[in-house]
């Protein structure tokens, strides 16, 4: 789910600015693993991801009110991204299918 990672480190930058966290560079070290973490253990549901900023944004020092004002976000961001992820997956078949010399090509361009 590398687009619920990128999500999660931009809302957290967003939001943690608005909110005037002090935004350092160990900050944005901790924000990119915890979002990565939180994007391999989001469940693949709709509104699977809401669950995960309360940790995110414990963990990074942002107040609780930045939740509700992703709420209102995420139900717009959430169709964009499983647009996303489902791209990169079958990028990531084609990908694969060709590295392992499984396509054909001359019939993809036809």
């Amino acid at each position: 789910m590398p687009g619920v990672a990128i999500q999660f480190f931009i809302v957290s930058l967003c939001i943690g600015q608005s909110f005037g966290t002090e935004i350092t560079i160990v900050w944005i070290i901790t924000s990119i693993i915890t979002s990565t973490i939180l994007a391999i253990a989001t469940p693949p549901i709709p509104g699977g991801g809401l669950s995960c900023y309360t940790i995110l944004f414990t963990q990074l020092g942002i107040p609780s009110a930045g939740i509700a004002l992703v709420i209102s976000i995420e139900l717009l961001m959430d169709a964009f991204l499983t647009a996303c992820n489902l791209a990169f997956l079958q990028t990531e078949l084609v990908l694969s299918a060709k590295k392992l010399n499984l396509l054909d090509e001359a019939k993809l361009r036809k």
